[in-house]
């Protein structure tokens, strides 16, 4: 088993290491250690990488993994993949002149305690099943006509400032 107690750096901020992972792939020489968006929160996580190398990370309390960061570039070139999850878009279609659409918006999604991303007009967060974009049509029934519902799968990564340990 190979340990690893810190995370070099991530392939998305850093250009030579976003390099360094362009050579490393183009020479076959690239592991992915694939990890859901839950597990990164784990400060301790043991894993088989995509080549099959024993992975044991032991990061100190509060470091949580990214998609990107690179794990070990000296002996192996190591990158964290994070795994698709579904996701649910809110998309604001209209706006009336009074705010409480978007006042009943954030407090219903605020209520189910998620992690969220917000980009122009679309709040996208996480969920676990198809049964949940029912219950979000049921809650948000007042303003159902003022937003457009879609379910995908992607790579989640909260809005710094917005994430929320799930319940």
């Amino acid at each position: 088993m190979l340990t690893i107690t810190a995370i070099t750096g991530n392939i998305f901020d850093n250009k030579k290491l976003m390099t360094r992972f362009k050579q490393m792939e183009s020479q076959k020489r690239c592991e992915r250690l694939k990890i859901s968006r839950l597990e990164m929160e784990r400060s301790r996580i043991r894993k088989k990488t995509d080549l099959g190398t024993d992975i044991g990370l032991i990061l100190d309390s509060g470091t949580r993994l990214h998609h990107g960061d690179v794990i070990v570039s000296n002996l192996k070139f190591i990158i964290i993949e994070q795994l698709a999850e579904k996701v649910l878009s809110i998309k604001i279609k209209k706006l009336e002149k009074k705010p409480i659409g978007l006042v009943i918006l954030g407090h219903t999604i605020g209520n189910r305690h998620k992690p969220i991303r917000i980009t122009d007009d679309v709040i996208v967060f996480p969920i676990q099943s198809d049964s949940e974009v029912e219950i979000f049509e049921r809650l948000l029934s007042d303003v159902i006509d003022q937003i457009d519902l879609k379910v995908e799968e992607q790579i989640f990564q909260p809005q710094r400032g917005m994430y929320i340990h799930e319940h």
